[in-house]
């Protein structure tokens, strides 16, 4: 709640704030927006922008009999994805992960461990209910990312071209798309070029360091120079047929989600402080030349030298193949697997750094600098040539083995870390070759290997699955006025949540952690937040820890779950003032012209007295709720979520609210809007009484169609929001 404008003054607000919407964003949207409080939703969408999934994996054939096998879900390749559930089962049985997933995604990445590490992926098309099986035990080489990029030629775009020949220039603001043929040079003062068609003998003259390039999926690209070393120019490429001439040089920032070929050279320009990344496959004829910042994800294969010069910064996450000549004339670091059929050359002052299971496998090795290794094993293989002189040095967990033994050796590198023995690398998606012979580790004696094990010296512990992910955070966004309507900015109480769930070998939950960030209070009344756990009671938890209450108003029973309640409710705190730190004026973090206030953070750890089903806690369970001013009988939760049994259930029915408790529809008004939204990420909310529908141009297409439109409305993709009614 906040101090509430007159009828008058809120209408002029929204006059103003739709008035300013720019037309470049969206010329389809001449018309005014949808005004929320009339909109009338289908009673059976429940606003939700994730969906729940039941996944049911079958191993394959194990190694060894009694094998256990570590399955991960992720929602892209694991070298760039976030994990989004993980489990342990037998070889011989089938494991069933429950999980929620945002509802754009479309395609999860399934690894499969084994028990000395070795690795397996398999891609799957996201559906509530997927089956996957892995029929073999040999791991298949790493999957190219298959991206989506959300863009298209048509929405947002203000210059559309259809088998266009001429030049065309893009100044700033515009949106340009090519469809059907078109061959020609391009030149960017700005804006945006979309290719979706067949671009021919094209080149791009990158002028202005706010252009952008994206290559969208379905075109044939033919690219025979691109100009411009401005450092904040971008290129995206989603094309399957992308291909380069020879000699080309690039600035800027480039990402590939796709498949390029490049027919020559290839150099990196020198301005190390932009990335490029590769996600997909990256395949250059000649000599690849980095002078910054390159990433390669998935497979990059360079037919003649990788040259990684004095300036740059390299990383290989996954697979990169080297022809002839490896060379490094700065810091490289490996975490995946290169094979080189040529020389590798680490020059003195350089180094190789080489993460734990990663492998330099090459001919030969001509090494004056450095080489580290971490973690427990790391290899360099070599089959022909050694030379190792002057300054090489190696320390940390690595070896090189040379199977022939070391030709020339006239640095102070010992015997100790020139074996061909006592070493393991497992095959991976990324790695097809390996290293050494396997041992079993299992030290914590739970019957899961180390190398599945989260939790290797813990026998109670085993891993740990996140929502939405191990580094990203949801939202919740609450209006406060129930049963009254609000002004649907849903930011009365922003709460960004993690919620990390801690396995035993035998895929039980024994802890539960809610990680909480208070991002923002429009609301002058004294809020408090809590969540019910609707599938487990209150004796079933052991305790609980990490909440505040300075008010005296929330009884805890001895196990600190709240007093008198059936179900397990956890109230997080009764008041936000002693976790937040304010700035200046009535509200926290959601006027735009007041400075920004720092966030109150408490992480929830809730114990459980006997291990529980994975079912009783899964995410739909989690029942999220703000405390109206003080007041324990006033709960707000999510629609068609039940309250606590705290509530005063007479205020169901009341002004705005439409509530049956006795057919199980709660907190929706006559048009089926809720008090309450939560997204699967950190949410840029609308700033101070703007409506959602202002500030996000598609919330409304996904509302009325029942969440089968623009099922990603609260992306940060062109023509989606109006930033200036967003908060930051």
């Amino acid at each position: 709640m906040r101090t509430i404008p007159t009828q008058a003054y809120l209408y002029l607000l929204v006059l103003l704030f739709s008035g300013c919407i720019p037309k470049h964003l969206d010329p389809t949207r001449n018309q005014t927006q949808v005004v929320i409080q009339d909109m009338k939703v289908n009673d059976s969408f429940d606003f939700k922008s994730t969906r729940d999934i039941q996944l049911n994996i079958k191993a394959g054939s194990p190694s060894f009999a009694g094998e256990r096998i570590r399955i991960n879900v992720y929602n892209d390749l694991p070298t760039v994805g976030e994990v989004l559930a993980s489990g342990i089962t037998a070889s011989d049985q089938s494991l069933k992960l429950e999980f929620r997933a945002p509802a754009p995604l479309t395609e999860l990445y399934i690894e499969k461990i084994n028990a000395y590490g070795a690795s397996e992926v398999k891609k799957v098309k996201v559906d509530s209910y997927i089956s996957a099986e892995f029929k073999t035990t040999t791991p298949t080489l790493a999957l190219r990312m298959q991206a989506n990029s959300g863009l298209d030629c048509a929405t947002g775009v203000t210059k559309p071209y259809t088998n266009h020949k001429s030049n065309i220039t893009i100044n700033e603001g515009e949106i340009v798309s090519l469809k059907g043929t078109y061959s020609g040079t391009i030149t960017m003062r700005g804006g945006e070029l979309r290719i979706c068609g067949t671009a021919t003998g094209l080149k791009i003259n990158l002028n202005n360091n706010n252009g952008k390039v994206y290559f969208l999926e379905g075109s044939i690209v033919e690219l025979l120079d691109i100009v411009g070393n401005t450092p904040s120019t971008k290129v995206y490429n989603y094309s399957q047929s992308l291909t380069m001439a020879d000699k080309i040089s690039m600035g800027g920032s480039f990402e590939n989600h796709g498949k390029i070929l490049v027919n020559g050279n290839f150099t990196v320009s020198n301005n190390n402080t932009n990335t490029f990344v590769n996600n997909g496959e990256l395949h250059v004829k000649g000599t690849f030349s980095n002078n910054r910042h390159f990433v390669n994800n998935n497979i990059m294969i360079v037919d003649d030298k990788y040259q990684a010069e004095g300036s740059s910064i390299n990383e290989n996450n996954c697979n990169l193949y080297v022809g002839d000549e490896f060379k490094t004339n700065n810091n490289f670091v490996n975490r995946g697997y290169i094979k080189v059929d040529g020389e590798t050359t680490i020059t003195g002052n350089s180094s190789l750094k080489l993460a734990d299971g990663a492998m330099l496998s090459t001919r030969d090795i001509n090494l004056n600098g450095t080489i580290t290794g971490s973690g427990s094993s790391s290899v360099v293989k070599v089959s022909g040539q050694s030379k190792l002189t002057g300054s090489a040095a190696m320390s940390g967990a690595v070896v090189l083995c040379d199977a022939n033994g070391v030709e020339q050796n006239s640095s102070r590198i010992t015997g100790s870390y020139l074996s061909c023995t006592g070493s393991f690398v497992p095959k991976s998606a990324c790695n097809p070759e390996g290293f050494g012979t396997p041992t079993l580790v299992d030290t914590d004696k739970d019957g899961v290997a180390d190398a599945q094990d989260d939790y290797p010296t813990d026998p109670n512990r085993v891993y740990q699955s996140y929502y939405p992910s191990a580094t990203g955070w949801a939202t919740y966004g609450f209006e406060d006025l129930w049963p009254a309507q609000g002004d649907y900015d849903f930011n009365d109480l922003v709460i960004n949540s993690r919620i990390t769930r801690v396995f035993n070998a035998d895929n039980k939950v024994i802890e539960l952690h809610n990680q909480i960030i208070i991002r923002a209070i429009g609301a002058a009344y004294d809020n408090g937040f809590g969540f019910q756990l609707d599938g487990v009671s209150s004796s079933e938890v052991a305790s609980v820890s990490g909440y505040s209450h300075t008010k005296g108003y929330v009884q805890l029973a001895p196990n600190k779950t709240e007093a008198e309640q059936p179900k397990a409710v956890i109230v997080a705190y009764d008041s936000p003032e002693s976790l937040i730190k304010r700035s200046a004026g009535s509200m926290f973090n959601t006027v735009k012209a007041n400075p920004v206030g720092t966030p109150g953070q408490l992480n929830i750890v809730i114990r459980f007295a006997t291990p529980l089903d994975p079912a009783k806690v899964s995410q739909e369970k989690i029942n999220p709720f703000i405390i109206v001013d003080g007041k324990r009988e006033v709960e707000v939760h999510l629609g068609n979520f039940a309250p606590t049994a705290k509530v005063n259930t007479s205020r169901f029915g009341s002004l705005k609210d439409t509530s049956k408790p006795g057919s199980g529809r709660y907190y929706r008004t006559e048009g089926n809007l809720p008090w309450a939204i939560e997204l699967p990420v950190e949410f840029n909310y609308p700033a101070e009484s703007v409506p959602i529908t202002d500030a996000y141009l598609f919330f409304a297409d996904w509302a009325l169609s029942g969440g089968s439109q623009k099922k990603d409305w609260y992306e940060d993709k062109p023509g989606y929001k109006v930033q200036a009614k967003t908060f930051r």
